[in-house]
């Protein structure tokens, strides 16, 4: 037993607390913005998104370390096809409209910044995260314009 704690304690240390730090706080920054907007899927969801999706890639990665016969993209894959069936869950349809596509693509999106997290890359995620928090502002705001333009026709 110690022998096992001796050898998973680096990994803990040195790897797996920073990812689940990193991951908490871009699945916070993307909740926090969807939060304040009340759209669904929002800070609650989009942390253990974050810290599911690190975990799992993590584990994909530390287990090929170890084992050569490993292969991490296969939970990496395995990951993308939860999160589908995740982000499908969110969509419905009612009547002639359509909705939860813009928090399914979120779900999705959060899961491949988790995956970078979790394969120990740090700049990227975080950028990623920023950019998709303010991509998706600014165009909220043209729809929002676009949309008044044509009521206003």
């Amino acid at each position: 037993m110690q022998a096992l704690i001796n050898n998973e304690l680096p990994f803990l240390l040195q790897r797996l607390i920073p990812q689940l730090l990193t991951a908490t706080l871009c699945g916070f920054i993307v909740g926090y913005g969807r939060e304040i907007r009340h759209r669904p899927a929002g800070i609650r969801t989009n942390i253990l998104i974050a810290i599911g999706c690190t975990l799992y890639a993590s584990l994909g990665f530390y287990l090929a370390e170890h084992h050569p016969n490993v292969d991490p993209t296969r939970i990496i894959g395995q990951i993308a096809t939860g999160i589908g069936f995740l982000g499908a869950g969110a969509i419905v349809k009612s009547d002639q409209k359509v909705t939860g596509v813009t928090t399914a693509a979120f779900i999705w999106a959060m899961s491949a910044i988790s995956i970078l997290i979790g394969s120990n890359m740090y700049l990227i995620p975080i950028i990623a995260t920023l950019l998709l928090v303010t991509i998706t502002r600014l165009f909220e705001e043209m729809e929002k314009r676009i949309h008044k333009g044509h009521s206003n026709e």
